[in-house]
């Protein structure tokens, strides 16, 4: 009799170990399931911050060749000692865009303010655009 009740729990024993074993492949398909999901979404707003920068970078070309077709303007008439009063107004534009495209630097990272191109040529020609 004691072999037949320890064989029983033996066999009892196997059918828990199958149940568990079972019951742990679907939490793991679960798990699976759930950093599948996860690993979407990050691909997803990663994607979205790509194509947001993407944008960005192609509205700051279209700025940068309008101001160098300016720019470029700006220098054949300096050159031809023309009245520069006109190109004036299209710079100011320009520096004003790019202020206002400019990301705020982290604090007390550098002591002295960065100038974009524009700035630095507006402030060679004596301009006001190229504020201190």
């Amino acid at each position: 009799m004691a072999k037949i009740s320890f064989l029983l729990f033996a066999v009892a024993l196997m059918a828990f170990l199958h149940a568990y074993e079972a019951r742990h492949v679907v939490n793991l398909g679960e798990s699976f399931e759930k950093d599948l999901h996860k690993a979407e979404a990050r691909i997803k707003e990663e994607l979205k911050a790509k194509k947001m920068n993407i944008r960005g970078l192609t509205s700051e070309v279209k700025t940068l060749s309008k101001s160098e077709v300016v720019l470029n303007e700006l220098g054949d008439a300096y050159k031809k000692d023309k009245n520069l009063k006109p190109y004036e107004k299209k710079l100011k534009n320009f520096s004003k865009i790019i202020n206002l495209k400019k990301a705020p630097a982290p604090p007390a990272a550098k002591k002295k303010k960065s100038e974009s191109i524009i700035q630095t040529i507006l402030k060679d020609f004596g301009l006001n655009g190229g504020r201190n």
